[in-house]
């Protein structure tokens, strides 16, 4: 027996098959679904947020590896006269995982590019207004193409073992395709959560 289920037998009776009459506060998740909704939207837009910001925070670590990479390159080629085929490659797929992994976390701050002439005057209302005409005629339909583009990238670089012709090292590039389509992800799932948030301030101002 669940603790819901030991609920309603105890107050049905007393409650004339209304729980929610003797237990305060009950009523607004057993029995109001907009509430319910809200809540479970909220839960949602929680861990979208909370993922890209622990991955968009974890990220910037590859700033570090990529300028130890290039200090490294530049010593061996200049001071031993022996460069590497290694390290060319790992800073290209370290720069492209820096920037793609961090573009959601950057949407989740609204820390994008944007021309703010007329956008930092208006009133909340008319930011709302903005936002969500914007996100609907040209962000979910061009981030939605990239994350199929990019998906579709990973999983043949994966078919076909696909490999980088730039060094004479050869990678294979399907894992950092599939980085770029994660990124492409996180994206869009903060690019639906900032729109969800445009939305409500519009309805409800």
């Amino acid at each position: 027996m669940t603790y819901w289920d030991f609920l309603h037998g105890q107050y049905r009776q007393r409650s004339g098959g209304n729980i929610s009459n003797q237990i305060p506060g009950l009523s607004p998740l057993r029995e109001n679904p907009e509430r319910s909704l809200i809540l479970t939207m909220r839960k949602i837009l929680k861990a979208i947020d909370a993922s890209n910001e622990f991955i968009g925070s974890q990220a910037k670590w590859l700033v570090v590896f990529i300028m130890v990479a290039i200090c490294t390159e530049v010593f061996l080629r200049y001071v031993f006269n022996k460069p590497t085929n290694v390290l060319p490659e790992l800073m290209i797929m370290a720069g492209a995982a820096l920037y793609t992994l961090g573009w959601g976390y950057v949407h989740r701050l609204r820390r994008h590019v944007r021309v703010d002439v007329l956008y930092l005057r208006l009133p909340t209302r008319g930011k709302a207004i903005i936002d969500v005409i914007a996100t609907l005629i040209w962000l979910l339909p061009m981030v939605a193409f990239l994350v199929y583009v990019s998906a579709g990238w990973a999983y043949r670089s994966f078919v076909i073992a696909e490999r980088s012709s730039f060094t004479y090292w050869y990678p294979l590039l399907w894992p950092i395709r599939t980085v770029i389509s994660v990124g492409m992800i996180l994206l869009a799932l903060q690019s639906l959560a900032q729109f969800y948030r445009d939305l409500y301030v519009l309805i409800k101002n």
